[in-house]
């Protein structure tokens, strides 16, 4: 799997070993960075990011790459933490990362200890688990944890229903292959 954009563009990331994790595949990380650059002008310069269910880390460090700040990533698998370690360790990334083991729907405040509310969410859950996605962003916005302004990125399979996440609108959806990308935006509240 290679980085699509920006710094690290064409150097080579690797999967976690196992079957635990479905890793993003290039043609729907393409498709989504155009997406988010040319449909949402999404500039991720200086941005932060969380990246759950991250698997590889591909997503985030995609950003990073096009110059986010700092990503947090998230993933309950060790296989998952192995290779998003090592892969931010070969791109000498680790001052612009978090790297934590947990399962994000019951998730510590220590694993986001003195993290600014971040300004956008990849969220890639193995499809049997699209459903927490919802459970986690319901959750990190009652903590605090997201900006008034996040885009929020959640994949699941075609053949799922989209979730309404409280406080948030869904933007736009986009079927690449058998994946749905589902962008939601933060609802507007009138003053």
């Amino acid at each position: 799997m290679k980085i699509i954009g920006g710094e690290f563009s064409g150097r080579v990331i690797h999967s976690p070993k196992g079957k635990n994790t479905r890793p993003t595949s290039s043609r729907v990380k393409e498709s989504l960075f155009n997406f988010l650059i040319h449909g949402f002008s999404v500039d991720f310069e200086g941005m932060d990011i969380l990246d759950i269910f991250a698997g590889s880390g591909s997503l985030g460090i995609e950003a990073l790459s096009r110059g986010a700040r700092f990503c947090n990533f998230i993933d309950i698998e060790s296989q998952a933490i192995l290779a998003i370690n090592n892969n931010i360790k070969s791109l000498k990334l680790e001052t612009k990362s978090n790297v934590r083991r947990s399962d994000v729907v019951n998730i510590d405040r220590r694993v986001m200890k003195d993290q600014r509310p971040v300004d956008l969410i990849f969220s890639d859950p193995p499809y049997k688990d699209s459903f927490k996605t919802k459970i986690a962003i319901e959750d990190f916005s009652k903590k605090g944890w997201i900006s008034q302004k996040a885009i929020i990125i959640a994949e699941s399979s075609t053949r799922d229903e989209v979730e309404n996440i409280s406080g948030f609108e869904i933007s736009k959806k986009k079927n690449v292959g058998d994946t749905q990308l589902c962008i939601y935006v933060s609802k507007k509240v009138d003053a």
